[in-house]
């Protein structure tokens, strides 16, 4: 059969082919948020204490000790490892689009980026291997996983209906975040940690055959190669072009915003436990919720607020009324924003314990952001980038977590020092600036459409 073209697809046929990819995107998050849930325990009660056994973990923690200027404990060394390995994950992911775009194409980087995680889960299991098939694991998922949200662009051609389709995608996302620990942290529990490796390597078995058997030659006609014909995935570089110059404008402005609000996003796994534990009332009758259940209800929340957002976005598409990409990305950032403002004003005027709405109130607020925010993004990354780098520039969408991570860290080392108000005022400015980051994108984009539409009238 022939090869068709992106508009004579059929509408089933796309369908199936997001189903696959999306699939392939739970299992791929499923074994990264399951190991992650188990590594730094992993490190330090059965990896540590042998770890003359692990190759080229002595010389590993001999450069740690003298970056520490001392001798590191096995606590210190297990968080530094988990430090490194997730960001090595966001790190390889700008790398791994550019591979795709230059080298694999993307059904290639995605094969080799999932074999080359299930090969790292099966090199940790041995032991002796476990550090260089964690570098295996964390550099496969780069490679993996910008290609794979690529893919999820090329199906559809009309701006709002691939931002649909990223929303729907992060609901498969977040439900492997879910699962993920919950499976592979029980089988670690009753089984062992290296049948727990072996499940999570078994997962991503599953996702691979799927995306094969769903995202082939034989099934699916949809071009998804780096320098595919159709529009609008990548545009034509030239600087000279006024509407180009916008598109830069919005794609930079789009993406800052993005790491911006994921900044402030981020406080939610740091400090907000450790600030939830000590001023908020937990408790529900007699029974007290576990503080590390909040990371559960965040990600429940984000699922249930993506289906609602769905449902708002198509009726007001049914009344004509469209909100953009940037839009979106800014309304994001400014209730991002009023979210840590909730902590600041709510938890200060508020004596003793605070009640547990309040909290509610703030993972509302944020996860709508992470709503607006994250599939706006990641739609602006890939139709905005030059022609032949949309890999590259879906990579760098998702470097937020890396830099998010860095602020994280560092802002956190001050909680103490700052106060809690004015902790969550710092994060809320954060986010604010994003916000008008993009007011200040939306203005110079409209200035020079306002301009172009003169000059070609003058002509």
């Amino acid at each position: 059969m022939q090869p068709l073209q992106e508009q004579s697809t059929s509408s089933l046929q796309r369908r199936a082919v997001f189903l696959g990819l999306s699939l392939t995107e739970f299992w791929e998050r499923f074994a990264l948020a399951g190991l992650k849930s188990i590594l730094t325990l992993l490190l330090i009660e059965e990896l540590i204490p042998q770890s003359r056994s692990i190759f080229g973990f002595d010389l590993l923690r001999a450069f740690l000790d003298w970056a520490a200027d001392g001798a590191t404990g096995p606590l210190a060394l297990a968080s530094q490892i988990y430090g490194f390995t997730n960001a090595l994950v966001y790190l390889s992911i700008p790398v791994g689009g550019l591979i795709g775009d230059l080298m694999l194409g993307r059904r290639g980087s995605v094969l080799t980026g999932g074999a080359s995680m299930i090969a790292g889960l099966l090199l940790m299991v041995s032991i002796i291997g476990f550090l260089p098939g964690l570098v295996l694991f964390a550099a496969g998922t780069g490679l993996l996983k910008g290609n794979l949200s690529v893919q999820v662009g090329v199906l559809f051609e009309n701006e709002t209906q691939r931002r649909r389709a990223y929303s729907y995608y992060l609901i498969f996302l977040n439900v492997g975040v879910v699962f993920g620990p919950l499976a592979i942290g029980t089988a670690a529990l009753l089984a062992g940690w290296q049948v727990a490796l072996g499940l999570a390597a078994g997962g991503l078995a599953i996702g691979l055959a799927i995306y094969i058997g769903i995202v082939s030659d034989k099934y699916c006609t949809v071009d998804f190669s780096a320098n595919s014909p159709r529009a609008p995935l990548g545009r034509e570089k030239d600087v000279k072009d006024p509407g180009k110059r916008n598109a830069t404008m919005r794609l930079c402005g789009g993406m800052i915003a993005t790491y911006l609000c994921f900044a402030a996003y981020g406080q939610i796994a740091n400090i907000v436990l450790v600030w939830s534990q000590q001023r908020v009332d937990l408790s529900i009758g007699p029974w007290d919720i576990p503080v590390g259940w909040i990371l559960a209800l965040d990600g429940l929340v984000t699922i249930l607020l993506l289906f609602a957002s769905q449902a708002v976005f198509r009726h007001l598409s049914k009344r004509g009324t469209e909100i953009g990409p940037l839009t979106q990305i800014g309304l994001g950032c400014l209730i991002c924003a009023a979210g840590y403002l909730v902590l600041a004003f709510g938890g200060n005027a508020i004596g003793g314990k605070v009640p547990l709405l309040l909290l509610l109130i703030y993972l509302v607020l944020v996860d709508l952001a992470v709503v607006l925010v994250w599939p706006s993004g990641l739609s602006i990354a890939a139709s905005l980038a030059p022609k032949g780098q949309t890999g590259l520039w879906v990579g760098l969408f998702y470097l937020h977590g890396f830099f998010a991570s860095l602020w994280v860290g560092w802002i956190g080392t001050h909680y103490e020092t700052m106060g809690s108000k004015a902790f969550w005022l710092v994060h809320s400015a954060v986010s604010a600036a994003g916000a008008v980051l993009i007011a200040v994108s939306l203005l110079f984009t409209a200035l020079a459409r306002h301009d172009a539409y003169a000059i070609t009238t003058s002509a």
